[in-house]
């Protein structure tokens, strides 16, 4: 993203096995180690409009415009975390691109140079330490019921974005398809948060980068707490929510502009039933929706 990129965060140094072993740790990350109940533990990348699953709600959304039909829920699926001091959450969806677009998912990412998408699936074995690099999470936007992400882009990746999560500048989104009547691609709504690595010791919160070697020993004491909260570096990004959603759309416009690509933008009220996410970090009762056509 355009000004995260620019704080390529603190770079580990010390000896080589215990760069190696920081590395791994910092792959775990905050909503790398959360999950949502029942969410199955892959992501799958797609182009075309996903399906809505067949199991939970049956609800329809309630109304449609040009840009995309209200989701059953504007918040995600309350998600869990393996530390206590980190009680169950939900996360804003914060940013649509609309089915007005006529560029896909795929070309938008590719013109997204500095994002990479990450799965579910991916792990990093490092010094015999298993890592995933990012969590599921459930959101309902097609009216079916809750179901994961159908693709996740973190800002320099897993290895490259943790560097940045170290101080806090480590920008991730989610990403959950909605079929739209008339629409090639439909609509795509996405949770973005920037995020610190954190890590519990001695039985409280704070940032990763004020003890490397603990968080590389420690892997299951390290996750990644959304800025604005608890264990965050927040100097940057106060509002871990509200600020991610308007750089990840900002960076959207940038790339699409320096594709030769029309963007609009308009700023939407949405009906929330929550008002804050991870660590009490609040949100706002806004969404950022982008259209992008050739």
């Amino acid at each position: 993203m355009g000004n995260s990129a620019r704080r390529r965060g603190a770079r580990l140094r010390g000896l080589a096995v215990t760069a190696a072993c920081v590395t791994a740790a910092l792959v775990l990350g905050g909503c790398a180690g959360g999950s949502a109940a029942g969410a199955p533990d892959a992501t799958a990348a797609t182009q075309a409009p996903a399906q809505a699953s067949a199991q939970g709600s049956t609800r329809q959304p309630a109304a449609c415009n040009a840009d995309y039909c209200d989701p059953a829920d504007w918040d995600t699926a309350r998600a869990t975390t393996p530390l206590s001091q980190i009680p169950p959450f939900v996360e804003p969806l914060n940013v649509v691109i609309s089915a007005r677009s006529t560029v896909s998912l795929t070309d938008i990412k590719q013109a997204l140079s500095q994002w990479k998408t990450v799965s579910t699936a991916t792990t990093v074995n490092i010094t015999g330490i298993h890592l995933k690099c990012i969590s599921s999470e459930q959101a309902d936007v097609a009216g079916g019921g809750y179901v994961p992400q159908n693709v996740a882009w973190r800002l320099g990746g897993c290895v490259d974005g943790n560097d940045l999560s170290l101080a806090g500048n480590e920008d991730h989104v989610r990403i959950w398809n909605q079929p739209v009547p008339g629409s090639q691609y439909g609509a795509w709504f996405i949770a973005a948060s920037y995020e610190t690595l954190c890590l519990v010791k001695n039985g409280v919160l704070q940032t990763a980068s004020t003890d490397k070697l603990y968080a590389a020993l420690h892997p299951s004491a390290a996750y990644h707490c959304v800025d604005g909260g608890p264990g965050s570096i927040h100097t940057a990004h106060p509002d871990g929510y509200n600020d991610a959603a308007a750089d990840f759309a900002a960076a959207v416009a940038a790339a699409a502009t320096s594709r030769g690509w029309h963007v609009s933008q308009r700023t939407v009220t949405v009906p929330r039933g929550a008002s804050a996410g991870e660590g009490r970090v609040p949100f706002g009762p806004t969404a950022d929706v982008v259209t992008v056509t050739r």
